[in-house]
């Protein structure tokens, strides 16, 4: 970042939470205004609506998923890394200018609550820990801080029934979630992540959409997760041996966040997992970037509406758009869900788009299979997304001795497109660079040694993933993250007083 000093560390560690916190300090307090446009002080209707920046932000980080599930006795250990930053002032759209001031950025528990960890004051501050509880952990963002704050859990075990790269970019609550992830195969399992932060208790019905319809199953009803708790369920319970699960999380009197975790255990032969996160709610478009194929590869479709739906779909490649091998049109009827194959593609980093005549979603699932039999296997999930309208982003591991290595796909569709992609360095400073993306095409982005990367849109829809891959002494790991818009500024309408 322009003008930063050296950075500073600091550590925190929380006894008998399980949380270990730190923290890296940037040198300058900033501020964020949104700069009037179209008028001045004397100019603007009374009553014309205006945007401010937000000036709380709430993210929520699932927490160790296989810990805390409901009736179960937590019989494992879990260890999740936690990173949280705000967006550097290189990435901020146009239309902020920079002040002086401050702001805050804390995780707390849920439950337990309570702030763990000495809070970021300055933009570009970055928080950093682990938790090994059964708990999930809330990112606040105020002030300054507030607009542009994302958070990144992680783990990755290297060896056991367990190995696996697990990613999931920690997501603001929501009263309506649509979950893709899981099967039907012998040892897999779906552990469904439910976190309330508010201090209502919350009441969510789950419901299922299968290849053969909607599931139906009582005991995703009613369910009612506490004021600022944590409620893990066996999605095993709801939907059986259903081989293409579909899950929509709805809630009443209040909001939670959903994170949908899938692990696979083939008899002796670990299969890998990873976290699924909220997709692009149900449109007759969807785009899914960040689908890495080598080996095997499927695209899970689900119609929630009350007609069949007939779907072209395509993959977007970097030199354009291909069509699928078998063919790129198929029905799948209401209420329900159908698997395409996609392992026939060769190795590629492509884009999925899929387009229908009533609204559908989508995700799609890669594996990584090595050729000796009975070797590990990892598999990742990424979800359908909307087009980057304002800001998006996402905080990396940072260091490369670790094994990681991330990769920023950017998808395109329609038009050319291009965006401004910002990429912070272990030192701080940030730097911008100017990504052109073919008209349907993707674009490829190594992340070497960043803390954090910044997509800011400067021109057509541009959706855009993180791709994390890691070989461990068992072979090669991997997950997909893909990013979301932010939400910076806040609409309001000055009150005036009416007279009789």
């Amino acid at each position: 970042m322009r003008g930063l000093g050296l950075l500073r560390s600091l550590a925190v560690v929380s006894a008998g939470t399980g949380l270990v916190l730190g923290a890296t300090n940037a040198s300058v307090p900033l501020n964020l205004v949104h700069r009037a446009t179209g008028g001045t002080a004397s100019t603007t209707p009374a009553d014309a609506t205006h945007a401010d920046p937000v000036a709380v932000a709430q993210t929520i980080c699932p927490g160790p998923e296989a810990l805390g599930v409901a009736g179960l006795k937590d019989s494992r250990v879990q260890i999740s890394s936690l990173t949280a930053v705000s967006a550097p002032l290189a990435s901020l759209p146009t239309g902020f200018a920079v002040i002086q001031g401050a702001g805050t950025l804390t995780f707390s528990g849920l439950p337990v609550g309570g702030i763990w960890a000495a809070p970021a004051t300055v933009r570009g501050q970055v928080i950093s820990g682990q938790i090994s509880t059964a708990q999930s952990a809330l990112l606040a963002g105020d002030g300054p801080i507030a607009p542009g704050t994302v958070a990144t859990q992680r783990s990755w075990v290297k060896t056991g029934d367990d190995r696996g790269l697990f990613t999931a970019a920690c997501m603001p609550p929501a009263a309506s979630s649509w979950l893709i992830g899981g099967g039907a195969q012998p040892g897999r399992r779906e552990r469904l992540v439910l976190t309330n932060p508010g201090p209502n208790p919350v009441t969510v019905d789950l419901s299922v959409l299968g290849v053969t319809g909607e599931v139906q199953s009582p005991n995703g009803r009613g369910l009612v997760v506490g004021p600022y708790a944590r409620t893990v369920v066996l999605l095993d319970a709801i939907a059986g041996s259903e081989p293409s699960p579909v899950v929509h999380v709805s809630t009443q009197g209040g909001e939670v966040a959903a994170v949908l975790s899938d692990t696979w255990l083939d008899g002796v032969i670990p299969r890998g997992g990873d976290d699924a996160v909220p997709v692009a709610p149900p449109a007759r478009e969807q785009v899914i970037a960040g689908v890495a194929i080598d080996g095997p590869a499927t695209l899970r479709l689900a119609v929630p509406g009350d007609n069949e739906a007939v779907v072209e779909t395509r993959v977007l490649t970097p030199t354009g758009p291909k069509a699928l091998p078998a063919g790129g049109v198929t029905r799948v009827a209401a209420h329900s869900t159908k698997d395409i194959d996609l392992g026939s593609l060769p190795p590629d980093a492509y884009a999925v788009q899929v387009r229908a005549d009533v609204p559908v979603i989508a995700a799609a699932m890669v594996e990584r299979r090595p050729a000796a039999a009975g070797a590990p296997s990892d598999l990742a999930w990424s979800g359908a997304s909307a087009p980057i309208r304002t800001l998006a982003g996402m905080a990396l591991h940072g260091a490369p001795e670790v094994g990681l290595t991330e990769r920023l796909d950017l998808a395109g569709t329609g038009s050319p497109g291009s965006v401004l992609v910002t990429t912070v360095g272990a030192d701080g400073q940030a730097t911008t660079k100017e990504v052109a993306i073919g008209a349907d095409s993707v674009s490829i982005l190594p992340l070497v040694g960043a803390t954090s990367v910044w997509v800011t849109p400067l021109g057509g829809l541009v959706r855009a993933a993180v791709v994390t891959g890691a070989t461990d002494p068992q072979g090669v790991v991997l997950s997909v993250t893909p990013l979301a818009d932010l939400t910076l500024t806040t609409t309001s309408s000055p009150l005036r007083e009416i007279r009789d």
